[in-house]
């Protein structure tokens, strides 16, 4: 017989022992041995190491005997069977689960930024970043994420983590918001959410994929109303004094093309600075110049293109 058994056993002897104890009113016995009950169907679970059915019993009983003479040594199994559980649906990317089970820790415990990390954390790389990504919980972590960054903003840190980076760990929470409104369609509010990522953690590997996404929005925006200015009639577009349409048409394409350059010269700059794959740096760096020629069609030598770059500055190390 091991040890575990024999326990186990020894357990049951007492809980019996109690349980056949006489109680002085008919009324308290029947509400121990209730106790008693829930407390063995508990213990019996836990002990075959059915968790699932073991967290069940644990919930009928605290549910009924919130107070009880277990409920303390219940509580705590609980919580470490859930943060066991939640482990496991991490590493095994069950996400659904690893969402069901983070949600009943954050019940008991709403200010565990452990948990709310790990949740956002995992749904973005796993969902978000995903190649290609995927949404159906990117709700959850813009949830979770909010809930992070107002624990660590107020202060709150990882607890287990001596060298806590909240610089780093508010900018990827920043980007799923950022994510999420790109996601949405809502362009202009995803941009501002990505620069205000990058000025968290301008140096953090999350900036290069902040950089990248701003490049790809404002790109599209960009062609848009180059479409809209090139649908204008060529006489129009031609004429010595342009007409109205054709100058906010324009003024508003010029607007976009400078701020498409800025954001694609950060990418290229930071690329470079980093050593992030070649092949991407230089198909931003081809639109870069491009859009830059389109723009100032006077600079054949792109020295202004060359000052942008070097005013970026970005520190290799």
């Amino acid at each position: 017989m091991n040890l575990r058994t024999t326990l186990a056993l020894a357990r049951l002897a007492l809980l019996a022992a109690l349980l056949s104890f006489p109680a002085t009113p008919a009324a308290a016995q029947e509400v121990a041995q209730d106790e008693g009950a829930l407390y063995v169907a508990f213990l019996g679970a836990s002990q075959a190491g059915d968790t699932a059915r073991a967290l069940t019993a644990a919930k009928v009983y605290l549910e009924a005997h919130p107070s009880g003479q277990y409920a303390d040594f219940i509580k705590k199994w609980q919580d470490t069977a859930r943060m066991t559980l939640l482990d496991s649906a991490i590493k095994e990317k069950r996400t659904g689960d690893m969402i069901a089970i983070g949600k009943e820790v954050l019940a008991a415990d709403p200010e565990n930024l452990n948990v709310l990390y790990a949740l956002a954390f995992n749904i973005r790389r796993n969902e978000l970043l995903a190649q290609p990504p995927t949404y159906p919980n990117a709700a959850a972590a813009v949830e979770f994420a909010k809930r992070g960054i107002s624990l660590v903003e107020a202060g709150k840190t990882l607890t287990g983590v001596q060298n806590f980076d909240k610089g780093a760990t508010l900018a990827w929470m920043t980007q799923i918001l950022a994510i999420n409104e790109g996601k949405n369609g809502s362009a202009a509010d995803a941009i501002k959410l990505y620069e205000k990522s990058i000025a968290l953690a301008p140096l953090d590997p999350t900036a290069a994929r902040n950089l990248l996404a701003i490049v790809t929005l404002r790109q599209g925006k960009y062609g848009e109303l180059a479409k809209a200015y090139n649908a204008l009639p060529d006489a129009d577009r031609a004429a010595a004094e342009p007409s109205v349409e054709v100058k906010a048409a324009k003024d508003a394409l010029n607007l976009e093309a400078d701020a498409l350059i800025d954001a694609a010269a950060g990418f290229v700059a930071f690329g470079r600075a980093k050593g992030l794959p070649p092949a991407t740096v230089d198909r931003v760096n081809q639109l870069l110049e491009t859009v830059y020629k389109g723009r100032f069609p006077g600079d054949a030598s792109l020295d202004g293109l060359k000052k942008i770059l070097a005013d970026k500055n970005v520190p290799s190390a």
